[in-house]
């Protein structure tokens, strides 16, 4: 019943973080990872595509921290909003938390 109560209080709180967060930065993206990652690294690579697209693909590496199976770097890319493109900050997706 406490892990229940832990469970559901953090939930709450990132919910709240991040309905706020529009206020904190400029820009933020969320994706659910299948295990947590404490190790980010940014690599200098960047893609802009040459169609007239309103971002750049960025990639990073991401390390995976799993509690009973092999741990593992995966490269991922994101796409990044030009600063030139306009998006409502505000908005949050609240069925997905």
């Amino acid at each position: 019943d406490d892990v229940l109560n832990e469970e559901r209080q953090i939930n709450e709180d990132y919910k709240i973080w991040k309905k706020n967060s529009a206020f904190l930065y400029d820009l933020i993206m969320t994706h659910a990872l299948e295990w947590p990652s404490l190790t980010v690294q940014w690599l200098p690579y960047t893609s802009k595509p040459d169609d007239g697209k309103d971002f750049t693909t960025h990639r990073l590496i991401l390390g995976t921290h799993t509690s009973d199976e092999q741990n593992h770097l995966v490269i991922a890319s994101v796409q990044i909003p030009k600063e030139s493109t306009s998006s409502d900050s505000t908005q949050y997706e609240s069925e997905r938390g």
